[in-house]
């Protein structure tokens, strides 16, 4: 009974310390605007180079109308080894007239994403799955002798008659 103590004693003081080591680890990606820079942006008053310089360049523009640009940010966290889970999303979507001027502003966060999911479909390819057993064996036999010669003759021969 008395040398389990010192056992129990060292878990509990060992414990903490390895737990320490199991950090939350956090991850900023994307978009990250000066402090005010955001702040000073008008409707109306500014133009697209206006909003680069005061902001800098989009993260997207959109795919099938250029006057709508996209500055996009996310905050991740994991814990350990655990799958990292999305905290924190911000979107700013900027629209601009033809003639360049900003239009609107929309602000988007992470209660406004949608989840989409993904087609799990498989495209079939042409031939066989091999066993790991199949792709072991499947070369025995295939290589050739030392310094590349081969029992038939030299290198590139021709194997058949080449109607001679």
């Amino acid at each position: 009974m008395r040398r389990t103590v010192p056992f129990i004693l060292t878990g509990v003081f060992l414990a903490p310390l390895a737990l320490m080591g199991c950090d939350n680890i956090v991850d900023q990606r994307g978009f990250a605007a000066t402090p005010g820079s955001v702040e000073k942006i008008e409707i109306g008053a500014q133009s697209r180079e206006d909003i680069v310089r005061l902001v800098g360049s989009p993260s997207a523009v959109a795919t099938f109308n250029p006057n709508v640009w996209y500055y996009i940010s996310q905050k991740q966290e994991a814990y350990a080894f655990l799958k990292p889970k999305i905290t924190e999303q911000k979107v700013m979507q900027l629209t601009f007239s033809d003639t360049g001027r900003l239009q609107g502003i929309k602000r988007y966060d992470l209660e406004d994403a949608e989840k989409i999911t993904m087609v799990s479909r498989i495209t079939p390819t042409a031939g066989k799955e091999l066993t790991v057993l199949e792709q072991i064996l499947g070369n025995v036999g295939r290589f050739s002798a030392p310094n590349g010669a081969t029992q038939g003759g030299p290198i590139g021969a021709p194997t058949s008659g080449g109607g001679q």
